[in-house]
């Protein structure tokens, strides 16, 4: 892993709420024949003032760590780590990688990406941001059991932190049609064809049939559980083919909390955010049964 120049392609960043399809869609792409993209780096918490970053831990041993995710030289991932900033560090980082694995172009998923996009566009301006949206009844079911953020406030409050953001950096004009794309979860577990195809074409690729072909990424699970000990539910599974009983999983749900969790997003000023996702929902519902 030489020092190379920051990379010479734009890159693609993919963010979402937890639990969305983030990865799902990172896999995905990442089987194109040009898209470098592997695990979440979690770069934009990267601080080198204070030399620490994602939980509190060292700069030292996440960038050690995502040398061995990545499966690059820790020695000259450490060398890159004495960067001024969390963007320049990635950059070289993917630059690297990229070729390494004889692509040309990086892709980076991080969920809080979608919180960043202003971080994103100042350092990357011809970059594409891709916003993978879920049902979110589904993804409060998904994360409460994964044992995360389980009540109605703790979940409102993260999926306001990300719909929010893109709402006021919309409004500011920072992310638009031409840079930021979004994908809806329900169609791409339906039918990948139908979303990876505009998709392919937002990022300005060819397109490859195998991209909307997966059969599961059983690698990614091993090496963060040999790595870290822990037992991600996101990768266990996305080890196994593509398939949908993750979608209305929403059904455990009572009425109850249904309303509850949309008054509690109401309240808060993005109700009709909130509503827009569960037209969409809806519509894609219906679109799904007509092709069964």
């Amino acid at each position: 892993m030489n020092a190379p120049a920051p990379a010479s392609t734009d890159p693609i960043f993919i963010g979402g709420m937890f639990k969305s399809g983030t990865s799902l869609v990172r896999a995905m792409l990442g089987q194109h024949p040009a898209i470098a993209s592997g695990l979440e780096t979690n770069w934009f918490e990267l601080d080198f003032a204070t030399g620490t970053g994602h939980g509190g831990a060292s700069i030292e041993s996440l960038v050690a760590q995502l040398a061995g995710f990545y499966g690059e030289d820790p020695a000259a991932a450490a060398a890159m780590a004495g960067r001024r900033s969390a963007e320049e560090f990635l950059d070289l980082f993917m630059a690297a990688h990229t070729p390494r694995v004889g692509k040309r172009r990086w892709a980076e998923k991080t969920p809080g990406n979608a919180t960043v996009a202003d971080r994103i566009f100042a350092r990357w301006p011809n970059a594409k941001l891709v916003h993978v949206v879920r049902d979110p009844r589904d993804t409060f079911v998904s994360l409460r059991q994964a044992g995360k953020w389980g009540t109605i406030d703790a979940f409102g409050d993260r999926w306001m932190a990300v719909f929010g953001a893109l709402e006021r950096f919309r409004t500011a004009g920072i992310v638009t049609p031409a840079n930021t794309l979004e994908v809806r979860y329900e169609a791409l577990v339906a039918q990948p064809e139908s979303v990876m195809r505009p998709l392919l074409a937002f990022l300005g690729e060819e397109w490859d049939p195998v991209v909307a072909q997966f059969q599961g990424q059983p690698d990614d699970h091993q090496r963060v559980l040999a790595a870290t000990g822990k037992d991600s539910t996101t990768l266990a599974a996305l080890a196994k083919p593509l398939h949908r009983d993750r979608v209305g999983i929403r059904g455990v749900l009572s009425s109850i909390e249904a309303d509850d969790l949309r008054a509690y997003i109401t309240s808060r000023g993005l109700g009709t955010a909130y509503m827009k996702v569960l037209g969409e929902t809806l519509a894609i519902d219906l679109w799904t049964q007509k092709l069964r």
